[in-house]
């Protein structure tokens, strides 16, 4: 039997077209939908209050059980790890997975820390060759912790041991963190599409490392260049640019800006509004990524990081170059590796607790001068270096007349209205603090124009080196004999050339 279904609409003359006649039960289904939808709006309006309010509005009705949900799905920071103390600490790990040479060594550190209340952000670049206590297996370059922590099965895994020793050699906790091997990387960069990157600066590497472990070249132009994974990683491995561009400090302004590419792909409109394209972004890497961000977390860690200014982020790279906080050194077994300079953890842990202070000062544009109230050659330069690195802007640096300092002393010039920079100066270099400038201080408040005009300087603060500083004093004279037995080193070598 052959049935035959006209798949033409039926017409009616204009003025014959039937009237539909709807039931109880269609006009309470409709009634029904157009609450539910009406709900679904007033709900969503109401959860966006509970979320981004803190008015007594916004917690008042956040405490309502449907709301509560919505919460989870819109995203509340204040459920968020670290946001109880307005301060939450991640750290992002780069290795070279399989295929690469050293696979679970660490290539890229940075600890990253984000202030709630005032949505700054600031990240540190960690040298791999620092020299840490990882639990279980002494000191060690820190760039071997993620590894020491796969192979001997550590608990979540090689990341979260390097979180966990990132964590006790700087004093702040680590609430998230997150490894990518390079596979991974180039993953995510693909499926979203490739990022968009400002290039600052045209750079040549003829040194970086191909996947049989020979070398290429690669470079790059000024401007803007649309990159997929692979170009992507080329421009944050790269060591060895030419043009200012072969520096860690340069190589870790290049992976921030890689971040905030990729921050800013994620909120483009065809990511945000299609959830099963991120979905599989992050799944397709999942087997190249440790963390230990929960599922639940990641809503409220995308609405925090969207508030996030990335231009200003404030970008910090611990080195030995003058005034860092670190210094070169040799093991016992011949290693090369970085030390704090003064010999102190402390130190380093002090500046990871302050880092949002020193982004303040920088960004008020404190002035002061350095003095040298010793004879020891150098040590005013010396601590210029390590002022300008918490922020400071050093408009002067000369010599005391009275060079007989026992203990640095800072005067304070404010009138009082830097009491928090004060406190950090007073605080870090363990000083004297005076508002009372003697006379014989106040020639340094001077300096001669290029005109030969007299001009008044505007400094906060004048910082007066002391003999106190004998870390520093210690670290200018091995700085003294290396460059001598360097100097020695060359001379012989001439002789015996002749």
């Amino acid at each position: 039997m052959e049935y035959r279904i006209n798949l033409a609409p039926t017409t009616w003359p204009s003025d014959e077209k039937p009237q539909k006649k709807h039931g109880v039960v269609y006009k309470t289904i409709k009634f029904l939908t157009f609450c539910l939808v009406g709900l679904f709006i007033l709900t969503w309006i109401l959860s966006s209050q509970a979320v981004f309010s803190r008015g007594a509005f916004g917690q008042a009705i956040g405490r309502l059980p449907v709301i509560s949900q919505f919460r989870i799905i819109l995203g509340d920071e204040d459920n968020l790890a670290g946001a109880k103390d307005d301060r939450i600490n991640f750290l992002l790990m780069g290795i070279g997975g399989a295929g690469h040479d050293g696979a679970l060594l660490t290539d890229t550190v940075i600890l990253g820390s984000l202030k709630l209340s005032t949505r700054e952000a600031a990240l540190v670049s960690i040298p791999r060759d620092l020299l840490v206590k990882i639990p279980d297996n002494g000191f060690q370059r820190i760039n071997n912790a993620s590894a020491y922590g796969d192979v001997n099965d550590y608990p979540d895994g090689g990341a979260a041991l390097a979180a966990k020793t990132v964590a006790d050699a700087f004093g702040v906790s680590v609430h998230y963190w997150l490894r990518i091997d390079f596979a991974g990387f180039r993953k995510v960069i693909d499926d979203l599409g490739g990022v968009d990157v400002v290039i600052d600066s045209d750079f040549v590497d003829e040194q970086y490392p191909t996947d049989d472990y020979k070398v290429q070249t690669i470079s790059f132009t000024k401007g803007k260049e649309h990159m997929a994974g692979e170009r992507a990683l080329q421009f944050a491995r790269s060591r060895h640019g030419n043009n200012g561009e072969g520096s860690d400090f340069a190589r870790s302004k290049r992976q921030q800006k890689i971040i905030a590419a990729v921050k800013d792909k994620l909120w483009s409109w065809k990511i945000f509004l299609n959830p099963n394209k991120a979905y599989r972004i992050f799944e397709a890497a999942q087997d190249n990524i440790q963390t230990n961000v929960a599922a639940w977390e990641i809503p409220q860690l995308i609405n925090l990081a969207e508030g996030i200014d990335f231009k200003n982020i404030k970008n910090y790279v611990l080195d030995d170059a003058p005034g860092g906080l670190l210094k070169s050194a040799t093991t016992d077994e011949g290693a090369y590796v970085l030390v704090p300079k003064s010999g102190d953890y402390q130190d380093l842990q002090y500046f990871a607790q302050n880092i949002f202070t020193m982004k303040e000062i920088a960004e008020k544009n404190i002035r002061v001068i350095v003095a040298n109230g010793t004879a020891v050659d150098g040590l005013a330069t010396y601590l210029t270096a390590s002022a300008e690195t918490m922020g400071f802007k050093v408009e002067r640096i000369a010599n005391s007349a009275n060079q007989n300092f026992e203990k640095t002393v800072i005067y304070d010039l404010s009138d009082g209205s830097e009491e928090e920079a004060l406190k950090f100066l007073k605080n870090k270099f363990q000083a004297h603090t005076s508002k009372e400038l003697p006379e014989f201080l106040v020639p340094l408040t001077y300096r001669q124009k290029e005109n030969g005009e007299t001009e008044k300087i505007e400094a906060s603060f004048i910082i007066v080196a002391g003999y106190d500083r004998q870390d520093d004093i210690r670290a200018i004279n091995e700085w003294r004999a290396k460059q001598e037995a360097m100097s020695q080193a060359t001379s012989t070598n001439q002789i015996n050339n002749n």
